[in-house]
């Protein structure tokens, strides 16, 4: 079977992993743009593919929250820096609402900035900007969120609403495909990695 010949999600997701064993930026543009209908999962696929990769030959470390904290950075890092590739080489298309990663480039920050400023863990914000998080939200997180992003309630909203109506997958799993799982604002709060204290701050409202 030919590149060219590839219909679904898994035989491309398959080709990716048999032709790019450490998928660089170049080779993920290349592959989002012959397949733009699965380019998050080509982005999810690479990301987790180049933190495999990455820990090849290590020793092999116990897991603890430290270690599963520090492996999920590392992949946002280079979904993030992938995604940003992808877009810059793209045309630009015209969007009739603003949405997060409008806001947050606006403001010139990423993922990681707005997290530290707010004190919360990446790992919220992004389930938020990929239309993972479902409501109720909590008013102490919009309004952090939206004091950092210089947003209006309204804007957030309208954010939050095409966010939902277009989720984005998460990671990758080894014996999964990508998938956008949603949940509830505490559920993730209190799923997070996050300390009790930060947890109680995030989940009661002001």
């Amino acid at each position: 079977m030919t590149r060219n010949t590839l219909t679904t999600r898994d035989e491309v997701l398959f080709a990716f992993h048999q032709a790019c064993e450490r998928p660089t930026a170049e080779q993920i543009i290349d592959w989002t743009r012959q397949y733009p209908q699965f380019a998050e999962d080509i982005r999810d696929h690479a990301a987790v593919a180049r933190d495999w990769a990455a820990m090849e030959g290590q020793p092999i470390e116990q897991v603890d929250e430290t270690l599963l904290a520090r492996g999920f950075s590392r992949v946002l890092d280079q979904l993030y820096k992938a995604q940003v590739a992808a877009e810059s080489a793209a045309p630009a298309q015209p969007k009739s609402t603003p949405s997060f990663h409008d806001a947050m480039a606006a403001r010139q920050k990423n993922v990681r900035e707005l997290a530290r400023e707010i004190d919360i863990e990446r790992g919220v914000i992004a389930d938020l900007f990929s239309g993972r998080m479902l409501t109720p939200i909590l008013m102490r997180f919009k309004k952090a969120v939206t004091t950092a992003l210089s947003m209006t309630p309204e804007a957030f909203d309208e954010a939050h609403k095409a966010a939902l109506a277009a989720p984005r997958t998460g990671l990758a799993k080894a014996e999964q495909a990508p998938a956008a799982v949603a949940r509830s604002y505490a559920e993730i709060i209190r799923d997070s990695t996050m300390s009790e204290e930060r947890k109680r701050y995030w989940l009661e409202e002001e």
